[in-house]
This record gives structure tokens, sequence and C-alpha cells, in this order.
């Protein structure tokens, strides 16, 4: 199998008890199909494969974190983003609480 993306001079966190750290993976349809060496990834390389130089970068797959805490930032809101006065302070007697904050979507 052919790998249409290759990452080399990086550091990889492999986890694995007997090679937690590797330099390079071979990775063909967004699936890793090989983890090592250089010498031991460059063997899936094929001609319209996409090589990276990450030039001793930290990798760390799968830790995609996407979520926010919409009650705190709410609560946080006049005193983060009104102190940096990214958004204009409330005019008197304007309601400045979640309702404020939820109008900005």
């Amino acid at each position: 199998m052919k790998a249409d993306l290759i990452l080399v001079k990086g550091r990889f966190t492999t986890l694995d008890p007997s090679d937690r750290e590797v330099c390079a993976v071979a990775v063909k349809d967004c699936r890793f199909v090989a983890v090592g060496s250089e010498p031991e990834v460059m063997s899936f390389k094929r001609d319209r494969t996409r090589i990276i130089d990450l030039k001793g970068s930290r990798v760390i797959p799968g830790l995609n974190d996407s979520h926010i805490h919409a009650i705190r930032e709410g609560l946080n809101y006049n005193m983060e983003l009104r102190t940096k006065r990214v958004f204009p302070a409330p005019s008197r007697g304007q309601d400045s609480s979640l309702r404020s904050f939820g109008s900005l979507f």
C-alpha cells in the first residue's frame, strides 16, 4: 500500500511501550499506514505522495477539541471583551446580562 502523505523529521508520540516516539509517519485515506523511522516510512512513497518536513515539530494526532463553555463566556463577557474595547459598553439602561451576549449571534 502506498501513502498519500508522508510526514518526516517530526516527533510523534505513539504510546506504544516498545517504540514511544518515532520521527516519520505515512498516511493513506486519512489513516496511518506506517509509523517508524524515515527510511521505513519512505518505502510507502509513490510518485504523487506529498512529503512534509516537520523540522523537529511535535505532532499530536487525534486531539481535536472544539467545544465552548457558553455560560462561563456569557458571565465573563463584560469583564473580558468590554475591557479590551472589542465591543462598546452598554448604554445607560441597557441590560448587560446574557441576553445582550446572545444578541451578538
